[in-house]
């Protein structure tokens, strides 16, 4: 399906676009109400939405907010959250609107997830895609500022064989570093890959992976980042392993054993990156599969158990930002829609997606 570009003034008119678009995907709104703020004043501070995707095993719980706090640690700001749960409950005991069964928790058992800063009342440029070929997924690729991007995603993994669960979901930051300033530098600080591994972990896997689920507490979630910490680190007990990272997880000692692309990402800002010829200016579009660990947690062996649908890793070395291109050219008529990770040539150098169209 093509990319749709819309502009923006804030999270909730974010959020709002987001229900137009993803209804017009064939996912089902469940909810969508005004939330009160966290800190009991009574006051409201953005909207609640629950999306249900098609297949009816995904449920996304997102949440704009203009100025307070959405998640139970990290700070305030203006932005859109979003954490995914194994079920739906309308109205949450507690009224929180995280709160729902199965719902993304960190080893503390804190309700965690992802986010990203949106600017409030100013105009911003938001490109919806969506993917249904392998398994279904929305994407969302904000600019917040001119050159710089954003980016989230929901939906589901690309299996390999059968196995329970199978929401997958990632964001430009995790819940506890989601708000920032909205200069150049400020983005670009904290920010990870979509779909990548990080010290801050922001994608995230609904699996039941061996004797996970009867521990107790359940670890229904696997997480692609760090296997220490709790909520800020977005640790949930099991960890998933990504091709793409940030890089200064290359040296870590927890880096999983899996094929991964550290070596072909730019290593600094003017690197280009291995995944570029400068000759014919060729980017090679390299999947993004998904590993997870298996038991026991100690011998750190993981298991391909799918891969992230419809996008690749790619050099945008030679690639204009939200620009479209054909794959194979003249021969095919596949197109890829392409971004940087936040912006060409900054902290990320050149490391990029593209998007299946």
């Amino acid at each position: 399906m093509a990319y749709t570009k819309m502009t923006t003034t804030g999270p909730t008119d974010l959020l709002l676009k987001l229900r137009e678009y993803a209804e017009g995907c064939g996912w089902t709104v469940l909810v969508e109400i005004d939330d009160l703020a966290l800190d009991n004043s009574g006051d409201i501070d953005g909207k609640r939405l629950v999306l249900q995707s098609p297949s009816l095993t995904t449920f996304a719980s997102l949440r704009s907010v203009d100025g307070g706090r959405i998640f139970p640690s990290g700070g305030s700001g203006t932005g859109l959250g979003l954490t995914c749960a194994a079920g739906f409950t309308e109205h949450p005991a507690s009224g929180l609107w995280y709160d729902q069964p199965g719902v993304t928790k960190a080893v503390s058992q804190e309700t965690i997830g992802v986010g990203i800063p949106v600017q409030n009342g100013v105009e911003q440029t938001v490109y919806f895609n969506h993917v249904s070929q392998g398994a279904e997924m929305i994407f969302i690729s904000l600019e917040v500022i001119p050159g710089v991007f954003q980016h989230m995603a929901f939906g589901e993994a690309e299996k390999i064989g059968s196995w329970t669960g199978g929401t997958l979901y990632s964001a430009s930051r995790n819940s506890s570093n989601m708000f920032t300033g909205f200069s150049q530098a400020a983005l670009e600080t904290g920010s990870n890959h979509l779909f990548g591994l990080s010290l801050q972990a922001s994608t995230f896997l609904r699996c039941d992976i061996d004797a996970a689920p009867l521990r107790l507490p359940e670890v229904l979630w696997a997480s692609g980042g760090q296997n220490a910490g709790g909520a800020s680190n977005g640790w949930t007990g099991k960890m998933l392993a990504l091709p793409t990272m940030n890089l200064n997880c290359l040296t870590e000692g927890w880096l999983p054993k899996v094929p991964h692309y550290g070596y072909l990402q730019s290593q600094n800002a003017t690197d280009t990156g291995r995944n570029v010829n400068t000759l014919n200016c060729i980017s090679v579009n390299l999947p993004l599969a998904i590993y997870v660990q298996r038991d026991p947690d100690a011998l750190m062996n993981f298991s391909q158990c799918g891969y992230v649908p419809g996008i690749y890793f790619i050099s945008t070395r030679n690639i204009a930002p939200a620009q479209v291109y054909k794959v194979n050219y003249p021969t095919s008529d596949t197109q890829y829609q392409a971004f940087p990770q936040t912006r060409r040539g900054g902290i990320m150098g050149y490391d990029g997606i593209a998007i299946l169209q």
